[in-house]
């Protein structure tokens, strides 16, 4: 899968242990809408206490049958030695992944990456407000150089930096907690809750889902506010024409690219169906 960095594409990115064979073909039999980034996943195997062997993750690239955009370095949370012997490792053997700097490395390592990548992916950035202090420090040193924030998408901090990539799962929300973030524009999103539509929703709602040609009467019946795991309900259609609205905003008029993170192949197909929605409504 090839394409430029500015060509118009849907921005997905899927973690490798994630990577089902179902999801695989639906990215394969799209490839000329979307630019997908892999990442290896070895942060939420750290969380359930199942590392990454590297060599799983080779072969894996090398059984995919397209080619990603980019993919990322198999990091070692907590282990910056380890996430640059990965690295290393992965460029012995003539793979070209985005390497990742992470908390505690010395920052030199961080020059030492971009003398190997046009791209480093920096990591460390999920969580607490503190990190606003590390992500400042860091991109005053990367300066105009290429860099990837993982999992960090403030959007004031997006439009002071513009860094070349980010990503981001945060259009689950409404799957999840039963509240929707509609993004209007500008990096302004309206809030609306499940119980907003026991009554009259505000202007705004009721303006953006027009727009997003969603019946706010569909989201007045308490049982659509469900993730069906399918993309069957109306919250699922609205969460995902939100983000992808979000992210061709974003790279438009900031030129950072803003990358849905998926976990399966009917999120993936409910991310394509939201970027031919907005596709067709340009033309």
């Amino acid at each position: 899968m090839s394409s430029s960095d500015n060509e118009p594409r849907l921005n997905l990115l899927a973690a490798y242990p994630y990577m089902s064979r179902p999801l695989i073909e639906v990215l394969q039999a799209n490839q000329d809408k979307i630019r997908f980034v892999l990442d290896s996943g070895a942060f939420t195997a750290w969380k359930a206490g199942k590392p990454i062997a590297l060599d799983d993750y080779c072969r894996f690239l090398d059984s995919l049958p397209f080619k990603p955009w980019r993919y990322f370095t198999l990091d070692v949370i907590g282990d910056p030695e380890g996430t640059i012997k990965n690295y290393e490792t992965m460029l012995s053997r003539g793979y070209k992944p985005v390497p990742i700097f992470t908390r505690g490395e010395d920052i030199k390592m961080l020059d030492k990456y971009f003398e190997t990548s046009d791209v480093v992916g920096i990591g460390g950035l999920v969580g607490t407000p503190k990190n606003k202090g590390f992500i400042n420090g860091i991109m005053k040193h990367v300066g105009k150089r290429q860099v990837h924030w993982l999992g960090f998408t403030s959007i004031d901090y997006i439009k002071h930096y513009k860094p070349y990539m980010c990503d981001s799962s945060s259009w689950a929300g409404a799957l999840i907690y039963g509240s929707m973030k509609l993004y209007d524009k500008a990096g302004r999103f309206v809030t609306c809750s499940k119980q907003d539509f026991m009554k009259k929703p505000s202007a705004d709602v009721i303006r953006l889902l027009k727009e997003y040609e969603v019946d706010p009467a569909e989201l007045a019946i308490a049982g659509n506010w469900k993730n069906s795991g399918k993309g069957d309900y109306p919250t699922e259609k609205v969460a995902f024409r939100s983000f992808v609205k979000y992210q061709q905003d974003i790279t438009k008029h900031l030129g950072t690219r803003m990358f849905m993170a998926v976990a399966s192949d009917w999120q993936a197909k409910l991310a394509i169906k939201a970027y031919q929605f907005w596709e067709s409504k340009q033309r």
